[in-house]
């Protein structure tokens, strides 16, 4: 079922009358366009936004349960129902490897995404232009920088140089996170939970986010990973994790012990069960 396709909502009403629907609702479109909107100044793609949003709060208001990944997001959808709306924590499990290669023969830093999707190229861009010049100033020498992923766009391999290194797909993922040393998702805009984010702190490198790439996650900020907004604040983290192996190994151990325990398969359950319990699905089967 999708949001931007109410004709089959009305279809699922009419066939099955009785049926609990429940609408995985992987991220909130209007949020992430109203985001990019206001980071481009773009009052047209505003006015999008607000149509989007219309839309997608149609269905919303149709459907008996919505699952959602983001608390942020949760917030948003019972504001703009009036509370009406059952909204649910979505599972989300992510298998955690038994061993983490070592520290040692680690070198610089990732970034993974898709660049038809607006946000990935618009964070890795001003990573490039922006955020670099001043890690590359802290630090006496300047890290590599690869990038991975898949529909890399002229753009994104224009910004190649001595130590930006776009790659373009990885048919490996561990190739992202396995063999560098600190992992960046400098997203600006942008909605729902990040994949990419829950896969790199389950591999054990530390991350440095924005509060956007970190939203929903429940990450606490110089615990298990770094969340920085400013570039002297995205400098200094990316710079203490290159330089303090100490810090790196914590921030490491950290993040893979909260994915063990809040992303877990019993996690997933319960939360599933929940989403079951919300649609009155076990009593409408007895």
């Amino acid at each position: 079922l999708s949001s931007r396709r109410p004709s089959a909502l009305l279809a699922l009403r009419s066939l099955a009358p009785a049926a609990r629907i429940i609408f995985n609702n992987a991220d909130l479109h209007f949020l992430r366009e109203i985001r990019t909107a206001r980071a481009q100044g773009d009052t047209a793609l505003l006015e999008q936004a607000r149509r989007t949003r219309t839309e997608e709060m149609d269905i919303i208001n149709k459907v008996d349960v919505v699952l959602s990944y983001n608390d942020v997001e949760h917030s948003v959808i019972q504001a703009y129902s009036d509370g009406a709306a059952k909204v649910v924590k979505c599972p989300w499990v992510v298998d955690v490897p038994d061993t983490r290669p070592p520290l040692e023969g680690r070198s610089g830093l990732s970034f993974l995404g898709s660049y038809r999707h607006h946000p990935n190229a618009e964070g890795i861009i001003w990573f490039t232009r922006d955020i670099l010049p001043g890690v590359a100033a802290r630090l006496q020498t300047p890290p590599d920088l690869s990038i991975y992923g898949a529909s890399m766009t002229d753009e994104i391999k224009a910004l190649e140089s001595d130590h930006v290194h776009p790659l373009g797909f990885v048919a490996n993922l561990s190739d992202v996170y396995d063999r560098h040393r600190v992992f960046v998702a400098p997203l600006r805009s942008g909605a729902g939970i990040k994949g990419k984010v829950l896969s790199a702190l389950a591999h054990g490198i530390p991350c440095v986010l924005t509060p956007t790439a970190a939203e929903g996650i429940g990450l606490r900020s110089g615990h298990d990973c770094f969340v920085a907004e400013t570039p002297e604040q995205w400098a200094d983290a990316i710079a203490r994790l290159m330089e303090d192996d100490d810090l790196w190994t914590e921030i490491a151990d950290n993040s893979q012990k909260y994915m063990r325990s809040a992303y877990s398969f019993a996690q997933g359950r319960k939360h599933m069960r929940a989403a079951f319990e919300a649609a009155d699905l076990y009593n409408s089967l007895k």
